[in-house]
């Protein structure tokens, strides 16, 4: 027998009872499986790294649910498994993964999100759901959780280093007490595709848990162009299908250019108007039925936003297009590898809009190439606390909480950031959601009974409102755009649509607007360029990432750092008006001074001169750190203190401080540099 089939057969006695639902259909099993699913079948919690589409789930369902099947039959309580992943259209689509193999097992499935809120009486035994829902389930019934056995939580890098992170890490622990009281510790099995440090992952959500990871990596088959901004990549696109059709699905870092580029294709041969645009302002029902059309399209063109990026159900993609660099190399990855999943390779077009992305383009795949990620470290959401604070809050029949119970169950490396009399000062400090009543003891205000009974309070997302849009012929809703602009023509969904605003604030939209129409969104803050990523790339470049290096010219002069976005964006702060105005993306590489500005000034890099800086634009690095809307809630100096925290003062003042300035010589290595720096 070869070793293959003796891996086969070894994984197939581990789970008997649910290998031929989960693995029949397919003629051997992927690594990950085989090394994955006996040692969950034995009970460890584990974390399981591997590429998308790598078999992760059937990995870790399969020997769960043997498990419970061993524990107590096709009549086990339910949920008996708890499978949480970051989005609504994700638990839509692990749903119907599921659907078949547990109607065969004879296991009941449900989900539990803001669009399916209602589960009856008795909970399903495997209940798929989201961190908020999660939330919702633990705050409003803890007792109806006793049964839960196991918990998986899905693409976990979609979640982690950021609020909804931080929550779910606190929701596990709270899992875990409330299990207690039955006697039961749920298993835990974290799933996750791009990822650095697995270890240190799995560290955050649990204690002891082993890793299996798959470092397989498929080729890569990239090819540059160049689509300049503001022009339309039609000919591009086209060419990738002309004369053998196909779908393609094109990634966008902003919402804008998703609206603008399906505009700009919509009625293109052969695409005609199979063109569809993909974002989070769009509505839920227009999301799903461009899901549906494009899936079953055989030619078709979808632009979307990173809303695509995790493994909702699209079918088979052709082409997979980046439109502009993405932000990280996580998130490059997981955009590729949405296309050509039966193939050995990872073959993509990358589209830049000037020369500075072709430079950062030819830099990524290498990196990736190459299997590294260079991301940072994540970075806690103080927040955090008070959001879970009001949950558990609620959880309590009496509608009080203390600081001591807060602490007790949020993750040990989150109560480190706190103590008790400080976490006090927080809850005493968040007028808006806690009264205090008695020393150490804190109930609700009348605003937070109001968001508890709105279900808000389980949101850590957040995100400016946005005014609803809906057609004037059907009444559905179509998206939210800004409330500002008044009423010129707008572009949703890949339409020109002429508005007019209603009595209710709401605005009514009919199609036909004028080409002159604009998307109209909300500003957020571009993803930030991770420090890693940014300082390999002047390595890559040849330059020695732990200098400073001068490039000078007739108006101004440019200091090459490669500190990232943050780090960027506190310098140029910190240099006041002898920076230029706008810096652009180009802060995350550089420092741009004005004319008369030739040498570095050091003055701006002293720890006290940064501290002012950070001071003074708190909430754009506030935004760029991602600290969701619980975070405003806080005191100030808690929210500094976080801030410069996540900045890690000391030790980049030292780094300014200690780097050795130099000059830049070599002709065509300056002209990179500016196309890279220059806004």
């Amino acid at each position: 027998m070869s070793d293959a089939r003796a891996e086969q057969a070894r994984v197939r006695e581990a789970i008997p009872r649910t290998f031929d639902a989960f693995f029949d259909r397919f003629p051997s099993l992927l690594p990950v499986q085989r090394e994955a699913v006996p040692r969950i079948a034995g009970g460890e919690d584990l974390c399981v790294a591997a590429p998308t589409a790598g078999g992760k789930t059937e990995a870790a369902v399969a020997p769960l649910l043997q498990r419970v099947l061993d524990a107590g039959g096709r009549g086990v309580e339910g949920p008996a498994l708890l499978y949480v992943v970051p989005t609504r259209a994700l638990v839509n689509d692990v749903y119907r993964r599921l659907q078949a193999p547990l109607e065969r097992l004879g296991l009941t499935l449900g989900r539990k999100t803001a669009d399916h809120p209602g589960l009856g009486k008795e909970l399903p035994q495997v209940l798929v759901t989201t961190p908020e829902s999660f939330d919702s389930l633990l705050c409003r019934g803890p007792r109806r959780l006793l049964p839960v056995q196991a918990v998986v939580v899905d693409e976990l890098h979609a979640l982690d280093g950021r609020p909804r992170g931080d929550q779910c890490a606190a929701l596990l622990v709270r899992l875990g007490k409330v299990c207690a009281t039955r006697g039961r510790r749920p298993q835990l099995v974290l799933l996750s595709a791009t990822i650095e440090h697995p270890q240190e992952l799995a560290a955050r959500y649990g204690e002891g848990l082993g890793v299996v990871r798959d470092r397989s990596r498929r080729r890569m088959a990239a090819r540059i162009a160049t689509s300049p901004f503001g022009r339309s990549p039609a000919e591009i696109l086209v060419g990738l299908v002309e004369g053998r059709g196909g779908k393609v699905l094109v990634f966008c870092n902003a919402r804008a250019d998703v609206e603008w580029a399906a505009r700009e294709l919509r009625g293109v041969l052969p695409f005609g108007d199979r063109v569809f645009a993909h974002h989070g302002s769009l509505s839920k029902d227009v999301r799903e039925r461009v899901e549906r059309d494009f899936q079953a399209a055989r030619t078709a063109l979808c632009f979307a936003t990173s809303t695509l990026e995790l493994g909702i159900d699209i079918g088979d993609v052709d082409y997979a297009v980046l439109y502009g660099v993405p932000p990280d190399l996580p998130s490059l990855l997981q955009r590729v590898g949405r296309a050509g999943r039966r193939s050995e390779k990872l073959a993509f077009l990358a589209l830049a809009r000037d020369r500075g992305e072709v430079t950062r383009f030819r830099h990524m795949l290498q990196a990736a190439g190459e299997g590294r990620l260079l991301t940072d470290p994540p970075v806690y959401d103080p927040g955090t606390a008070l959001q879970q604070a009001a949950s558990l809050l609620f959880q309590n029949p009496a509608h009080e909480i203390s600081p001591r119970a807060v602490l007790e169950r949020l993750p040990p490396w989150q109560a480190a950031a706190w103590d008790e009399a400080e976490l006090d000062r927080a809850l005493a400090g968040a007028r808006e959601s806690f009264e205090g009543f008695a020393p150490g003891r804190f109930r609700p205000t009348a605003r937070l009974e109001r968001s508890w009974e709105h279900g808000s309070i389980h949101t850590n997302l957040g995100g400016e409102a946005e005014v609803e849009v809906v057609e004037e012929l059907t009444g559905r809703v179509l998206g939210t755009v800004a409330g500002d602009g008044g009423d010129d023509p707008i572009v949703l969904g890949g339409a020109a649509r002429r508005i007019a605003r209603r009595a209710d604030g709401r605005l009514v939209a009919t199609t036909g607007g004028e080409d002159a129409g604009q998307a109209r969104f909300k500003k957020r803050p571009s993803p930030p360029i991770p420090c890693a990523l940014a300082a390999d790339l002047l390595c890559w470049l040849g330059l020695d990432a732990d200098s400073l290096w001068r490039v000078e010219s007739e108006d101004r002069t440019i200091f090459v750092h490669g500190r990232g976005t943050v780090h960027g964006t506190l310098l140029h702060a910190a240099a006041g008006d002898r920076a230029v105005a706008r810096p652009g993306r180009g802060v995350a590489f550089g420092l741009v001074l004005r004319r008369g500005f030739a040498d570095w000034p050091a003055r701006i890099v002293q720890g006290e001169a940064l501290a002012v800086a950070a001071r003074w634009i708190r909430p754009r690095l506030v935004r760029q750190l991602g600290f969701g809307p619980w975070f405003a809630q806080l005191e100030d100096d808690q929210q500094e203190r976080a801030v410069l925290a996540a900045l890690a003062l000391p030790r980049l003042a030292r780094w300014f401080r200690e780097a050795e300035v130099r000059e830049v010589h070599d002709d065509d290595l300056r002209q990179r540099i500016r196309e890279l720096v220059e806004p």
